[in-house]
């Protein structure tokens, strides 16, 4: 089985609004609702999994009241590795040959394309765990900040682990694309999407 989990328990504090972060609205549609229909028209992905926190209470109403075809698994929200290792966890006690796609709920311009694209390539590939990286100068070239660097990359929110809890073999997937490096986590980069919002959805 293939499952998409969509990580929806952070705190999102550098954004600054009174929201939680999967409700804030872009182009008056809240970013994990972009993130949500994109993976569901995906051809590859079987079950769609999101990921809350009493951080995101709201959120998890408003999951709820749109009676849609996903379920919702309660995280501490203390930090995304521990959230992620208890997925892990979850998950593993069911099977270890599950393929769990982490994307997180601020990438609203990521298209169904893309999230083939990429499970694709892992299926493709001999290794457990695949992790997709933009090159820094995307985030350059649209002005954006971004908070860690490796190798001149920066993580894009999407990854895919098999379904257990141990350090995985990787591989890094390098994609030039805007849609990946647009994580809406400031201000600012809310402002830059929405300049953006008629190039991936018209």
């Amino acid at each position: 089985m293939i499952y998409a989990i969509l990580m929806a328990g952070g705190m999102g504090t550098r954004l600054k609004v009174p929201e939680e972060k999967p409700l804030f609205k872009l182009h008056d549609k809240p970013l994990i609702k972009y993130v949500l229909d994109n993976l569901k028209s995906s051809r590859l992905i079987d079950e769609i999994i999101i990921a809350v926190s009493p951080n995101t209470r709201k959120t998890t109403e408003y999951l709820k009241a749109q009676n849609d075809d996903f379920k919702i698994l309660d995280t501490s929200g203390e930090d995304y590795l521990k959230d992620l290792s208890y997925i892990l966890d979850c998950f593993e006690e069911k099977s270890k040959n599950d393929i769990l796609v982490f994307i997180n709920a601020d990438l609203p311009f990521i298209s169904t394309e893309t999230i083939d694209y990429v499970i694709d390539f892992y299926l493709n590939n001999d290794k457990d765990a695949l992790s997709v990286i933009v090159p820094v100068e995307v985030f350059h070239e649209l002005g954006l900040d971004y908070s860690y660097e490796f190798d001149g990359c920066v993580p894009s929110g999407l990854n895919i682990l098999r379904s257990e809890n141990i350090i995985q073999d990787e591989t890094r997937l390098v994609l030039k694309k805007v849609e990946l490096a647009l994580n809406i986590n400031t201000i600012p980069d809310s402002e830059i999407a929405e300049k953006l919002y008629s190039k991936y959805y018209v």
